[in-house]
Formats: structure tokens, C-alpha cells, sequence
């Protein structure tokens, strides 16, 4: 791949189109932001992309953007240029990508089902999800857009196939709260507890409420209070705002404690009112992140 020039920037407002490529233009930024892109593409030496393919991508992926300017400063060029790679075969590309991204899935995997045979089996399938041919359809690595990182776009796709994949061996979905009550969980998720031995009881009936989440509600959790990414960072990759991000976060965590105190109320055979009322009265000091709540896991 060679380097940026004239003729390459103009690849890229040739495939957005209007009016991306006039916004493009216009912009003091949009030139030095492409030669960005095509060092950061070039880079990848025998993995790289050609150079007219690569613009072209590029400037279809700006073509879709919100304020194509702003996605072209903030893209992850390297990542574009290796899905893109990978999506035409080249064999380069694809051992970076087992390296840099498939394999790092291991651990978050492993959070969902302990198996190392059930890790390998959803790897498999996602490789032939991301890089197999599709007559009907072009790859699905093509629509990744380098608004995050490649490797966070590809643990979500890995995530939800895990799942879809446990639930089709029948078993019911508590390791999602084991995995969200393992890790801290500063300025949210919080609980009351009654008294130390009652601390069985809140962990059956967190995790039956977390079960009862579904998958996109569980997967946000994860990300946000297991991952750390930030709202930003995950606004990027569920192309949401951040405002909305966050108040979606707020109704789950809301949820999940309403169904928590109720489950509670279920297994210790009180009225939930009841429940509420003493769990409001210790509220201010024996609340406990979700992981002080299972930091006994049986």
C-alpha cells in the first residue's frame, strides 16, 4: 500500500458521495485524517488492503456516518483496514486477526461457560460467522465501522453467539451474575442485605433475577460494570448517545434490584412491602456492591 495522496483522498469522497464528500472537503482536518487512515493501513505491510480498496470502504463507511468528519478523526483506521483485509481472504490478515482479536475472547468467554471444548466451539463459529463467504450476503466484517475498537465490535458478536449457544444446551443463564457479581461495581448496582446470614439468599435471588434479564440487558451490564468501557465507548458501539446510553443502564439496574427484592421476598416467604421497609431502614450503611454480595460464591 502505498502513501496517501491527491488521488486517494479523492477515491474517498468518490464513494461517499454527497453530501459526506462535500462535508469532507470543506474540512481542514478531513486530508490530514485520511493520510492518518493510510499510514495506519499501510502499516500492516503483508496484511494490508489494496489502496483503492481501502479508500473505497473507507468512503462508503463515511457516507453512513452522522458527521462523517467527526467519524473519519475519531475511526480506528488500523482495525478498518485489517476487517477489511480479512473480509477479501487474505491469509496475512486472518493470523492477525486470530492473534489480535480471537484469541483475547478466551478469558471473556470462559466467564460465560467454564468449558475450554465449549470456548473452542463458539470460536469456531465465529470465524466462520465473520470470515466465511456468504453468497446472499458480503461479509459481516464489512460492517464493522471503526467507531471502537475491532475487538470489542467482535467480543460482542462472540458474546451473544456464546450465549444463543448455552441456551441451547439447556442450561439457564447464571453465569452472567456470577460474571457482573464478581467484579466491582462502583456508583451502582447496589443492594441492601438484612444480616450477614441472609447473604445466601440475596445471591440466589440476584442471580435469578439477572437469569430473568435478557441478553442485550445482561451484555450491557457486562460491558459497563466487568469491561469498564466507558459510556462513550459503548455509545460507540451500539451507536447510541451516551445520555441515552445511560438512562437505558439506570431502567436495567432498576430492574434488576426491583426482581432481586422479589425473588427475595419469594424465597424467605415475606410480603414484599415488608422486605422493602427493613432493607430501607439499613440501607445507609450495609449496602453492598453486587460483587460484596457474592464475594462468598459457593
Amino acid at each position: 500500500m502505498h502513501g496517501a495522496n491527491a488521488e486517494f483522498f479523492e477515491w474517498v469522497l468518490q464513494a461517499a458521495g454527497e453530501p459526506s464528500s462535500a462535508r469532507l472537503r470543506a474540512a481542514p482536518s478531513a486530508r490530514e485524517a485520511v493520510n492518518r487512515a493510510v499510514s495506519l493501513a499501510a502499516a500492516l505491510q503483508g496484511a494490508a488492503p489494496e489502496s483503492k480498496a481501502f479508500a473505497q470502504h473507507l468512503g462508503a463507511l463515511l457516507s453512513r456516518a452522522v458527521d462523517p468528519v467527526l467519524a473519519l478523526e475519531r475511526l480506528h483506521a488500523r482495525d478498518v483496514a485489517l476487517a477489511l483485509s480479512c473480509a477479501q481472504g487474505l491469509p496475512a490478515a486472518r493470523a492477525l486477526l486470530e492473534q489480535e482479536v480471537l484469541l483475547k475472547l478466551r478469558v471473556p468467554l470462559a466467564r460465560i461457560h467454564p468449558s475450554p471444548v465449549f470456548t473452542d466451539e463458539v470460536l469456531q463459529a465465529l470465524r466462520a460467522n465473520l470470515l466465511m463467504p456468504r453468497a446472499e450476503a458480503p461479509s459481516r466484517l464489512l460492517g464493522y465501522a471503526g467507531a471502537g475498537p475491532l475487538l470489542h465490535w467482535v467480543s460482542i458478536s462472540a458474546t451473544r453467539l456464546a450465549l444463543r449457544m448455552r441456551k441451547a444446551l439447556g442450561e439457564e443463564s447464571h453465569v452472567e451474575a456470577e460474571v457482573l457479581a464478581a467484579h466491582p461495581a462502583p456508583g451502582g448496582l447496589e443492594l441492601g442485605f438484612v444480616r450477614e446470614e441472609a447473604r445466601g439468599h440475596v445471591r440466589a435471588a440476584f442471580v435469578r433475577a439477572v437469569a430473568s434479564l435478557d441478553d442485550e440487558d445482561r451484555e450491557l451490564l457486562r460491558l459497563h460494570f466487568v469491561e469498564r468501557l466507558s459510556l462513550e465507548r459503548m455509545g460507540a458501539l451500539f451507536d447510541l448517545h451516551k445520555s441515552t446510553l445511560s438512562r437505558r443502564l439506570t431502567a436495567v439496574q432498576s430492574l434488576l434490584e426491583k426482581r432481586t427484592r422479589r425473588a427475595l421476598a419469594e424465597r424467605l416467604s415475606l410480603p414484599e412491602p415488608e422486605v422493602d421497609s427493613v432493607m430501607r431502614a439499613i440501607h445507609g450503611r450495609l449496602d453492598l456492591s453486587l460483587s460484596g454480595l457474592l464475594e462468598g460464591r459457593e
